[in-house]
């Protein structure tokens, strides 16, 4: 059975919604917790690829993000898989 054009954007909007959430849970953890956060190079570039680096970096950076974090996001996105 076909997906009608509504179902796909309402698809795409959900899968946005849930990559959003995981990010923003995962990069405020760390604060609650008073540690690093260990997000994964596949995770950033997920992420990146969903709401491009501006938007990405702007909310990481809303969520405390560090310096050292920083770095690390940009050595993933720089290697290639």
């Amino acid at each position: 059975m076909p997906f009608t054009v509504q179902e796909k954007v309402l698809d795409l909007v959900m899968k946005r919604i849930a990559l959003l959430s995981f990010a923003l849970i995962a990069s405020t953890f760390p604060v609650m917790a008073h540690e690093t956060a260990n997000i994964s190079c596949e995770t950033v570039r997920a992420y990146v690829a969903q709401v491009g680096v501006a938007q990405a970096k702007a909310m990481a950076l809303s969520a405390g993000m560090t310096s050292a974090q920083e770095r690390l996001a940009k050595r993933c996105l720089a290697r290639k898989i």
